[in-house]
């Protein structure tokens, strides 16, 4: 299977093919590519070589016009060469960051929605309550025969307002200079159950007792957390596993989340590229360690400085 970011030359290295991917990352013009990687190659001479089939490893090119610092690598066939390219590390590509600025936007909303269907809960609480001191006065055998109902109710109520303050935790968290890391794991890890539930994914959690307060922003510790999850839910086959702990050690707490193994997650590296720079920014680092069949990554912050 080809991915995103192909092209194929031909043995005098003149563009045959290219897919958006490709086009995109080198800066290739949409309506003219072969004009565009003919005038890239002549203006660095490295490119060129490469492309005439000099060198072996991938070639790291920097930005250039609309394009982004990427590596370019090759296959060599009989009639040319294929090729593939991939951002640099560390660099973002458009996808990558159109990605980032929809779930900003969307988390933004859904706070908002969050807290639009605290308000109706909240009253539809205090209904019930009016609603069974009513009943009582009126009846004791009708509230006897109605108590039953107004109880799932109530559960249901008090169900929803749960999940909609696990949301508010993990999406919108109040300004501090530390959080409990255990808390806000529990709270993102419930917020996942129904996807795992629908793709039948084995969800467990063991946190720490005591000792999980991290030190850091809790607004950027949330998002670090909901995309370790996120990417490591999305890389779990249906019918596989995933386990996420909070475990403290020696001036450190430790998030790790391990799943079973699916398919390439190529499409979800940047992924892990910016996990691993915003751990780096909140004094932290993040470890990933890849088995036969499982994954494991580990997100490691500071702990709360003891009085």
């Amino acid at each position: 299977m080809v991915s995103e970011g192909s092209a194929f030359i031909d043995s005098s290295g003149e563009l045959v093919a290219s897919d958006p991917g490709f086009r995109r990352l080198l800066g290739l013009p949409e309506e003219d590519p072969v004009a565009g990687l003919r005038r890239r190659a002549a203006a660095e001479p490295a490119l060129k070589a490469f492309l005439e089939g000099e060198g072996v490893g991938p070639l790291s090119l920097s930005a250039h016009g609309a394009g982004s610092p990427c590596r370019l690598s090759r296959v060599p066939c009989a009639a040319g060469q294929l090729l593939s390219v991939a951002a640099a590390p560390g660099a973002l590509g458009a996808p990558a960051l159109e990605y980032a600025v929809q779930a900003l936007a969307l988390s933004r909303l859904a706070g908002g929605i969050a807290h639009e269907v605290k308000n109706p809960l909240n009253a539809m609480a205090l209904q019930l309550a009016l609603l069974s001191d009513k009943i009582g006065a009126a009846s004791e055998s009708l509230l006897a025969a109605c108590s039953g109902n107004l109880a799932s109710l109530k559960n249901q109520v008090v169900r929803i307002d749960e999940v909609v303050r696990r949301y508010l935790d993990v999406a919108d968290p109040s300004s501090a200079e530390s959080f409990d890391a255990a808390r806000l794991l529990d709270d993102a890890v419930t917020l996942f159950g129904h996807e795992a539930r629908r793709r039948h994914v084995a969800l467990g959690r063991e946190m720490a007792a005591t000792g999980t307060r991290a030190s850091g922003d809790p607004v950027r510790a949330a998002r670090l957390v909901l995309g370790l999850l996120s990417s490591a839910l999305s890389a779990t086959p249906d019918g596989g596993s995933l386990s996420a702990r909070v475990t403290c050690g020696r001036g450190e707490v430790q998030v790790a989340v391990e799943h079973t193994r699916g398919a390439d997650g190529a499409a979800l590296a940047w992924v892990g590229e910016v996990l691993s720079a915003a751990a780096a920014e909140l004094a932290g680092h993040l470890e990933r360690a890849e088995g036969e069949d499982k994954v494991r990554v580990v997100l490691a912050l500071p702990k709360e400085p003891q009085p």
